[in-house]
């Protein structure tokens, strides 16, 4: 399958079903050790491993919205960011530190409107942080990135 995008519509239901759906369950990661918190009193305290802190209800309406772009599907920055009232550069921010990557939050269904890619970790080749030309180490690193994206989704039928 080609690239395919969800759309603004499609993207609003999903946001709207992930309110009825496993009310008092969990998400069991691949790693046994983390696990997807579903009640809304699991949630609370929940700290995220990579940065130590908890996690915000804003960052699991982001988890939530992207566990339902189904395999073989890719979405928007944008248009996560329009289901739930927000920017992009939020749900990016949200992402980038999801510590559900990638089961059951796959993270790496969502790109930049323009179609491109990213990276893992908020990573974009090519610049830095301040969007200056990183050093070709650098971006030998965030290749690595991208294209470990780019075989998640190959994987899943999802090729650019």
């Amino acid at each position: 399958m080609m690239c395919s995008i969800a759309d603004n519509n499609y993207t609003s239901e999903l946001l709207n079903d992930t309110e009825n759906v496993l009310a008092n369950s969990m998400i069991i990661n691949s790693s046994p050790s983390i696990y997807f918190p579903l009640t809304e009193n699991d949630r609370k305290s929940f700290k995220n491993l990579k940065t130590g802190r908890i996690i915000t209800e804003f960052q699991f309406k982001v988890y939530d919205l992207c566990s339902q772009i189904p395999e073989g599907y890719v979405s928007t920055y944008k248009s996560l960011a329009t289901a739930l009232s927000s920017s992009p550069r939020a749900v990016g921010n949200a992402l980038r530190v999801n510590p559900f990557a990638p089961s059951p939050i796959p993270c790496h269904r969502v790109i930049a409107s323009n179609f491109f890619i990213g990276g893992f970790d908020g990573e974009w080749f090519g610049r830095d942080k301040k969007g200056k030309v990183c050093d070709q180490d650098d971006n030998k690193n965030k290749n690595e990135k991208i294209n470990s994206k780019l075989e998640r989704l190959a994987k899943e039928g999802v090729f650019f």
